[in-house]
């Protein structure tokens, strides 16, 4: 049951304190909010800090038909935090649909049992605060009373008795005094609610709209009372007295519920109306043509679900349908942007769900999907549509989609071939893409018949090269080689992971003596190409090592103060961000076994790693970013004897200044 995020949890996170920086005072007045509507704080806090792309489970138990919702919330320096709660197998079961530094995700689960929430950092970086909410408890899946209730749990408009819609004509009545048995996921509170019952006959899109003379609400059950059966929910549309259903309906009855927000009631006006789908033949035979190269754009709002699909939860959300016509035998690739959890997916038969040949969710987030194959000669039917796994709400909105196709050998990509390799800029992160490229060479790892472009370089000291490949649109393998194509002169190789459904990044080190190099990237098999946003480092470990034999020692009780500005980036990290920024290293010497802490504060984004080996980064032992804010560090460890090399860095790149350390080493 994924539901989409609680309007009034996050209007309550930006109503109550949301332009503030920090997340005390935020909290604070989210609380006192919440506690003033009847709702708990159930569980602890949650604390932490991630890089951007990083992610944090946080062990939850949950009880059946308890609906919880969980409050996220972001320092300045977070762009996007997203909540996700899964279960078992990682099914998800509830889900922030927002894009900003606070975020919210309901769960009503059918089932009691242990859970996860998910909290990942899209964009920015920086620490966050989990809190959890819920009313009264659901018994046996119904929802029972809140709070005080003049007009009791039966009567006209209530479960026992719903009130019969009369299609097509206006119903006017009033929640006041009406029972307060239930809520949905969009309108958390104790306000009163009326109950209608919706026969459907046929398949049909039914279309709901609520005026109200207070802040009201709207949402279908397939049972009543139980929030588990949710099909959709509106608090606002347009406004807080207007609130709109557009949804399609098997046949069987269904329950409308006119709710309010908080514990809003009032008089109100409902329209329902009831139109069967059009036939299927219909919509396949007016899909639009799509162009290859030029990008479609629309909106799934208030549309109906035509078509299904094998991923996306069976994507049973409103969709549109267009035609790809494909002259020859042609590598394609489809990339689909969205302001919703959007799913794509191809048919060779419009109307024939078992043609279905390529389905994909999520590319490196809920918002991108991507499709990449090879296709014959033909048409074609790719299907904007949204997620739609168990009993969720649709997801739509609107969207951007754009076909490319290539020829299936390639030849024509930027550093095809060894004969004509594109040179290779340490230090900027460039894309490369293979969609275009043909298969010239391959890696002792993988490569073999898969599409790969080839960059070359030099080096004329022992040099450390670092390659990281991220938002790769393919599985892969990058590798180095002395000579291009000869795999009796490769240097190293390594897998490189697809983002797919969440962004990845793989990694490749090595060492290099003097001379000349190519670096390839790869696709792991012929159908798999694409682009991929590359990074490499080159360290030259001659001056580097001259520098950690200079590196100043560190004396444990003694403050040492410095600035990176002006230094150079000679050190990476396995947490914040990389650590690509200016940095400086101190060496410090453990004479037995021992308990060591230090600790840095800074006037920038800090962050601290430590090392065996000065010039080795896969010897790092310990890596901090933040501790409880971005202005400070801390390194905690027990270290055997020996030799160490503590670099104080930055967060990603960029991040540079003033900084104090200060070390305390005891027995362990």
């Amino acid at each position: 049951m994924i539901r989409q995020a609680s309007a009034t949890a996050l209007a309550l996170l930006v109503a109550c304190g949301g332009a503030s920086t920090q997340l005390e005072p935020r909290f604070v007045a989210v609380h006192n909010t919440m506690a003033s509507m009847g709702l708990a704080q159930t569980g602890p806090i949650s604390e932490g800090s991630l890089v951007e792309g990083g992610e944090a489970r946080l062990d939850v138990r949950l009880q059946a038909g308890q609906c919880t919702t969980f409050l996220g919330l972001g320092e300045s320096s977070v762009g996007d935090i997203d909540l996700r709660i899964v279960g078992e197998g990682d099914v998800e079961v509830g889900r922030d649909v927002t894009h900003d530094r606070q975020a919210a995700a309901q769960v009503c689960p059918e089932r009691s049992g242990d859970y996860q929430v998910v909290v990942t950092m899209r964009e920015g970086h920086g620490g966050y605060l989990v809190s959890s909410w819920s009313g009264a408890p659901v018994s046996g899946g119904v929802a029972v009373a809140r709070g005080p209730s003049t007009g009791g749990t039966s009567g006209p408009g209530s479960c026992a008795e719903p009130i019969a819609v009369e299609v097509g004509q206006p119903m006017t009545g009033d929640t006041t005094g009406a029972p307060s048995v239930t809520q949905g996921p969009c309108a958390q509170g104790n306000a009163p609610e009326r109950v209608y019952r919706l026969e459907i006959e046929q398949r049909a899109q039914v279309s709901v709209a609520l005026q109200s003379a207070y802040d009201g609400a709207l949402y279908i059950l397939r049972q009543c009372g139980q929030v588990g059966s949710i099909v959709d929910c509106n608090d606002d549309a347009g406004d807080t007295s207007h609130s709109r259903l557009d949804t399609t309906l098997e046949p069987g009855t269904y329950y409308l519920v006119v709710d309010g927000y908080g514990s809003a009631a009032g008089a109100y006006e409902l329209l329902v109306n009831v139109s069967p789908l059009r036939p299927i033949a219909d919509i396949c035979a007016d899909a639009p043509p799509l162009a290859a190269g030029q990008a479609a754009s629309g909106t799934t709002q208030g549309g109906a679900d035509y078509f299904q699909a094998t991923c996306a939860g069976g994507a049973r959300s409103p969709d549109k349908v267009y035609r790809l016509d494909v002259p020859q035998r042609s590598r394609l690739r489809l990339r689909q942007n969205t302001d919703h959890d959007g799913a794509l997916y191809v048919r060779s038969a419009c109307a024939d769900a078992t043609t279905e040949f390529a389905c994909n969710d999520d590319f490196g987030d809920t918002r991108r999907s991507l499709v990449t194959t090879v296709v014959e000669p033909g048409r074609y039917f790719v299907y904007v549509d949204g997620y739609s796994g168990g009993n969720q709400q649709a997801e739509a909105g609107n969207y951007s989609l754009t076909a490319e196709l290539a020829s299936p050998t390639g030849g024509s990509a930027t550093g095809d071939t060894c004969q004509a390799p594109a040179a290779l800029t340490a230090g900027q992160a460039f894309q490369i893409d293979t969609f275009e490229a043909a298969d010239d060479v391959a890696g002792s790892c993988g490569g073999q018949g898969g599409a790969d472009v080839v960059r070359s370089l030099s080096v004329r000291s022992r040099t450390r090269l670092s390659a990281t490949v991220s938002d790769a649109e393919f599985a892969g393998v990058m590798y180095v080689q002395r000579t291009c194509g000869d795999a009796s002169t490769e240097v190293a190789c390594t897998a490189i992971e697809a983002s797919s459904p969440r962004t990845a990044r793989s990694n490749l080190d090595t060492v290099l003596s003097p001379g000349q190099y190519v670096f390839v990237v790869d696709g792991a098999r012929p159908d798999a190409f694409g682009a991929a946003n590359v990074e490499v480092q080159l360290t030259d470990l001659t001056a580097l090592e001259r520098t950690c034999r200079r590196a100043p020692m560190l004396r444990p009780g003694r403050t040492v103060n410095g600035n990176t500005s002006g230094e150079s980036d000679d050190f990476q990290a396995t947490c914040a961000g990389g650590a690509q920024s200016n940095d400086t290293v101190y060496r410090l010497r453990l004479p037995r076994r021992s308990q060591v802490r230090i600790d840095m504060s800074s006037d920038y984004d800090g962050a601290l790693h430590l090392r065996r080996d000065c010039t080795d980064p896969s010897t790092e032992v310990a890596c901090n970013d933040d501790h409880q804010d971005n202005r400070h560090s801390r390194i905690e460890a027990t270290l055997d004897a020996g030799m160490y090399f503590l670099v104080v860095d930055g967060f990603r790149e960029g991040s540079q200044g003033s900084f104090s350390l200060e070390v305390s080493v005891s027995r362990p």
